[in-house]
């Protein structure tokens, strides 16, 4: 069997990044003789091993900076290093750096790992100044459109992105970003029993797009009428503006509990803090750029069986009803006393089936299919 090199890249997803590596990586050495490089934001850990994935780190730099520039042209030249026959680029900034090398190397085979809908993202967060917004937002769909003729396969991490990016269709193919499951997290999840205390769980990206001061607001009302409750936030935060906001913001709350939330951390810390959680939270803002996406935590959650506690929006409301996963709340106006006494009731994932629809699981059949 003739062994395939392929490379699987992005600029601020950090190296260890579920999607790219866990997820895509580990499937593609399943069934073939292949080496898979990895690429991605901060630095390599040593004490992770795998004979068929390679790291390799692009340092750490500022979310607005020359270094983040400099980051995709250091992937360009790892490229002409590695020598790949699949490349597949996880993020728009790397549509060009990758054409390029194509243009050189015209045997590649260039895939587009669409994650976001970027163009969407741009316009309506606070990644990007206002004054840039428009400018940067019709930069990166213009790059999507001229590369577009050149990718063998766009990869869309979600089914709405077909909708929103018609011209992507003829090309795309739905890899949706369901959930590893972890069969020891999900069976000390089945194993819960009542506690004295109730945790609250934030995980995953912290940004308040995502709704942490919505959390954190809920959480301190809960906490004020019954101390029995408090927040835990276990995951990362780019923006360092965000960041120092964050901290003063939760200054003083002795009712949070938090990890550091400055550097990207290992899955791992997610998943443990899942096992551990009574409910988890997804506070969203309503916001035209994730309105119809399903929030990768959402998978997990319910994929291992933690109540959630969800933004009331009519695509997640589905799964929380069909799964019997919890309930949807709106986060600003809600009766508390009422809410607490739900909180505090079991009953919810009464059936004993395991969604397996909503897992990494039938997804990489398809992703294995699609490079075959």
């Amino acid at each position: 069997m003739t062994s395939t090199t392929i490379v699987i890249a992005s600029v601020l997803k950090p190296v260890y990044e579920p999607r790219m590596y866990e997820k895509i990586a580990i499937t593609l050495t399943k069934n073939r003789a292949a080496i898979i490089h990895v690429v991605g934001y901060g630095t390599v850990d040593q004490t992770v091993h795998s004979s068929s994935v390679q790291a390799h780190g692009l340092g750490s730099f500022k979310r607005l900076s020359f270094k983040r520039l400099f980051a995709s042209w250091q992937v360009l030249r790892l490229l002409f290093q590695l020598k790949p026959t699949i490349a597949i680029a996880c993020t728009h900034e790397l549509l060009i750096p990758f054409l390029l090398y194509k243009i050189i190397h015209p045997s590649v085979k260039l895939v587009y790992d669409l994650q976001e809908n970027y163009y969407l993202n741009i316009l309506h967060t606070q990644a990007f100044p206002s004054f840039l917004r428009w400018a940067v937002a019709a930069w990166v769909r213009w790059k999507e459109r001229l590369t577009l003729p050149f990718y063998s396969q766009i990869i869309a991490a979600e089914n709405c992105y077909l909708q929103e990016i018609p011209f992507i269709q003829s090309k795309a193919i739905v890899v949706a970003n369901k959930a590893v499951v972890d069969p020891i997290v999900l069976q000390a999840r089945r194993n819960t029993v009542l506690k004295e205390r109730t945790c609250l769980l934030f995980s995953g990206t912290i940004s308040s797009e995502y709704g942490i001061y919505e959390a954190i607001d809920l959480a301190e009302k809960l906490y004020d009428a019954d101390a029995s409750f408090y927040l835990r936030i276990v995951g990362y935060c780019a923006d360092q503006k965000e960041q120092k906001k964050l901290q003063d913001y939760i200054h003083g709350k002795s009712f949070i509990e938090t990890l550091p939330f400055d550097q990207p951390m290992p899955h791992t810390d997610i998943l443990k803090a899942i096992s551990e959680a009574d409910w988890g939270l997804v506070a969203y803002r309503d916001n035209v750029a994730t309105r119809n996406r399903i929030p990768t935590k959402l998978y997990e959650y319910i994929s291992h069986q933690l109540p959630v506690l969800c933004t009331t929006n009519p695509v997640w409301q589905e799964l929380v009803t069909t799964y019997d996963a919890g309930l949807c709340i709106n986060y600003k106006q809600t009766h508390i006393d009422l809410l607490i006494r739900l909180l505090k009731m079991p009953g919810f994932y009464r059936s004993t089936a395991h969604p397996v629809e909503l897992t990494w699981e039938v997804e990489e059949k398809k992703l294995e299919t699609l490079f075959l």
